[in-house]
């Protein structure tokens, strides 16, 4: 039987997401939502149904399809002989927690307890029964209740609907209550600068640690921090990262193109994650996914050199300079200064411009 793993939380906290990022290999399975589980819950996904029939539904139909569906869900999913460890997108107490609120919003008094009651009644008398994970993480975002709802509400296409407000709100009240009885065997916090990669690499240290299956070693575990260069063509890019990487020595600091990234996080997780045709950073739209992804172990720096400057050093022609600098300012390489962590002057004296970069990192 492989090692259950369920990843939990309220709703936009960033579960599937992280779900998907997950290393893909082929003793791991990673099984999302009910819809792609069961029949009858897939059929009314796909023709746009399911929410009319989520808040109309009786009590007994609600907990009868999504508990029915989650114990298929879960059986189907120990079918498969290679898989060592299957990770779950919401997982059987998340689902508790659901049919609690649904349960609860349709009551006139909007009583959680009451509404657990009434689940566990329809389950035992169903002979319902879905087994929970062996581990059960709740991910959260917001430092209360009135936070985390706020942070959910707001990233809603319509953060009017007051009926999903009320769902919400009753949902993450019974996750807290939840976290409380300790039925969550980890829980892990998003924080407002988090990136994507910070939490993935703390979900996979949480993982690693209760499995010991080495598959989930953090993103780029062994990498500090990293320095990317940009600029328009002949800015002196290559040349500071050469100096930099001399003045640090090879154990510490090792000099690579954008290419080298998207293979080593593509290995990481056993697929490509984005396509890096160009071998340094001058296209906007990557420098800013890229920081969303590693968050602040990615330190842009925008070498700016001036066009007499770098007509004056360049190896190439005039015309080569053009071209180039013309792909690179439609790819936004000029965004990326507005956006760089540091707008290093390579105008004057090159000893100046390193010790300019040097007492960065150093206050880094």
């Amino acid at each position: 039987m492989p090692y259950t793993v369920s990843l939990n939380g309220a709703d936009n906290v960033g579960k599937t997401t992280q779900m998907e990022l997950l290393p893909s290999h082929y003793t791991i399975s990673k099984v999302g939502g009910l819809h792609d589980s069961d029949k009858k819950i897939g059929e009314m996904h796909r023709l746009g149904l399911l929410q009319g029939w989520w808040w109309e539904s009786s009590d007994e139909e609600f907990v009868c399809s999504i508990f029915g569906a989650l114990g298929r869900r879960h059986w189907g999913s120990m079918a498969d002989e290679h898989s060592v460890i299957t990770v779950f997108d919401r997982g059987t107490s998340m689902f508790e927690a659901v049919a609690v609120a649904v349960i609860a919003i349709k009551s006139p008094d909007r009583d959680l307890n009451k509404a657990r009651m009434a689940l566990h009644t329809i389950l035992e008398d169903n002979n319902l029964q879905a087994p929970k994970e062996r581990l059960a993480i709740l991910i959260k975002h917001g430092d209360s209740l009135e936070e985390s709802l706020r942070i959910t509400i707001s990233r809603e296409s319509d953060p009017g609907d007051e009926r999903y407000r009320l769902y919400q709100h009753l949902l993450q009240s019974e996750l807290q209550r939840q976290e409380r009885s300790g039925v969550y065997q980890h829980v892990l916090r998003v924080e407002a600068t988090s990136s994507i990669g910070d939490v993935q690499d703390k979900l996979r240290e949480v993982i690693l640690r209760y499995t010991q299956n080495r598959l989930f070693l953090p993103l780029m575990h062994k990498v500090d921090c990293i320095y990317a260069l940009s600029g328009l063509s002949e800015s002196g890019k290559s040349s500071v990262a050469e100096a930099f990487c001399s003045h640090h020595g090879t154990a510490q600091a090792f000099r690579a193109k954008m290419v080298y990234f998207n293979g080593l996080i593509s290995e990481r997780l056993g697929r490509s994650v984005y396509g890096l045709p160009e071998r340094d950073m001058h296209r906007h739209s990557v420098a800013r996914w890229l920081k969303t992804w590693i968050g602040k172990k990615l330190q842009v720096i925008y070498i700016d050199t001036a066009d007499v400057k770098r007509f004056e050093r360049a190896l190439v022609t005039p015309e080569a300079i053009v071209s180039n600098d013309h792909l690179k300012r439609n790819r936004g390489v000029e965004l990326i200064r507005s956006d760089a962590d540091l707008v290093l002057n390579n105008n004057g004296i090159f000893a100046d411009t390193m010790s300019n970069l040097l007492r960065f990192v150093n206050g880094n």
